[in-house]
């Protein structure tokens, strides 16, 4: 627009003044005072039009310059003043304008890429909503927590149209809610939703804190001192009247004529009790005395294998097929063997009780990335109890002690390995991963 109108301003001040030129020469042989006079206006119009474009069309350039400068939202570039004193005051005003604007637009970008460092970098797991409630970014912490592999799987997606395990609570979040989601009776998180100020708009979006380790020492120390008072209290008391019950067993022994020898029968009972009870509060103690693991290569597959011997009686007496689906390639990684060994066989244990009679157990590894699912078709277990399932002591056997989920929780933890325990489509499957390479 700016360009015609300049074209059409210096077409227009030739045309006029050539058709004077033109005009006076007109009377130049008959006329010579008038010829003189029509090219002094000539020479006058010239003028005028050069006065004119300084004062009229170059200020409209220049403001059409800047009209251009904002729109491309140059902050860099500046308008350069003309031999117009109001005018400048203007190009004046605009340029330091201009300035504060590439200050300001320099000092937010600042903020903004501070602020994606920082949100990139935090432990705490983001996850920032669009206008219409779709996922437009997650940090990495995000993904970790959320065990997404591929941010292109979820991003444009709501949260309840993706596979995330806690995509439904996270999706009825409202405003301002904060709640502790527990996964797998074991990984708990902190989940808030708040929202900042985007284009006049609020923004929303999610922040998870992980608090399993938080809560896993402060459960462990509790239940650690708790089984320590017992055992001392409880073995302590044993151990007197275990002494007492000894002394009166063979009392009665060597006096069978006494007229209390019928209550031997009682008496060994109750020591048999006492040893029992004595046992009972040992296997406790020992689970918070499991010590650190060792790590050493450790093949995987030939600890899996083992299984197989360990249950072979038990399988043909239950009538229960193991069936192997492990990965071509070699799986050793660091970790303790021995400890190891112990949580599969307690895994298949569980699922041997969870089958009874007549099913299926199925042991899946791959090692891209590196993972252990064991699996079986037994009697599934409740979202309700799945929750619970690694809580200290809980079990759901009437004669269960609550120990062999502890113990391989708490070996599983001390690897640093990740783990769930559920039910999907009537297999429920032990899964491990996050071993460590060699």
């Amino acid at each position: 627009m700016k360009v015609k109108s300049h074209r059409l301003f210096w077409v227009s001040a030739i045309i006029i003044t050539c058709v004077q030129i033109i005009f006076g020469f007109y009377f130049a042989k008959t006329n010579i005072t008038l010829f003189f006079i029509i090219e002094g206006f000539a020479l006058l119009s010239c003028i005028l039009f050069i006065r004119l474009y300084n004062l009229l069309i170059k200020p409209f350039k220049l403001i059409s310059e800047g009209i251009d400068l904002i729109k491309a939202q140059d902050f860099s570039s500046r308008l350069r003043e003309i031999n117009n004193a109001e005018v400048n005051k203007a190009v004046s005003l605009f340029n330091q304008m201009m300035a504060q604007l590439k200050e300001e637009r320099l000092h937010l970008r600042e903020q903004n890429h501070f602020l994606d460092l920082l949100i990139n970098a935090s432990p705490l797991g983001f996850v920032i909503l669009d206008f219409d409630d779709r996922i437009s970014q997650i940090n990495p912490a995000g993904l970790r927590l959320l065990n997404i592999n591929d941010i292109e799987s979820v991003t444009g997606k709501k949260l309840s149209e993706t596979k995330i395990n806690i995509a439904k609570p996270l999706a009825e979040l409202q405003e301002n809610d904060d709640i502790v989601l527990r996964v797998s009776g074991i990984t708990m998180y902190r989940c808030s939703r708040s929202s900042f100020i985007d284009r006049g708009f609020p923004h929303s979006f999610i922040l998870i804190e992980e608090l399993t380790h938080e809560l896993l020492q402060v459960e462990k120390k509790s239940y650690e001192g708790i089984i320590r008072m017992m055992a001392h209290e409880v073995n302590n008391s044993i151990a007197a009247v275990n002494s007492t019950f000894n002394v009166i067993s063979d009392t009665l022994q060597t006096n069978p004529g006494n007229e209390l020898y019928d209550a031997l029968p009682a008496v060994d009972a109750s020591i048999n009790r006492c040893i029992h009870l004595s046992q009972f509060i040992s296997n406790f103690a020992g689970v918070v005395k499991i010590p650190l693991p060792t790590f050493s290569k450790v093949d995987i597959h030939e600890l899996l294998h083992n299984i197989e011997s360990v249950f072979r009686v038990e399988f043909q007496r239950r009538t229960i097929r193991l069936t192997f689906n492990l990965a071509d390639n070699p799986f050793v990684v660091l970790a303790d063997g021995i400890q190891l060994e112990q949580v599969f066989i307690n895994i298949v244990k569980n699922a041997c009780e969870a089958i009874c009679e007549n099913g299926d157990i199925r042991i899946t590894t791959t090692t891209l990335p590196y993972n252990i699912r064991i699996e079986n078709n037994g009697e599934g277990i409740s979202k309700e109890i799945e929750d619970k399932l690694f809580i200290p002591f809980f079990t759901t056997k009437p004669n269960g002690q609550g120990i062999g989920l502890m113990f391989i929780r708490e070996v599983l933890i001390n690897h640093n390995y990740n783990f769930s325990l559920s039910t999907i489509n009537e297999w429920t499957s032990f899964e491990i991963n996050g071993f460590k390479s060699i």
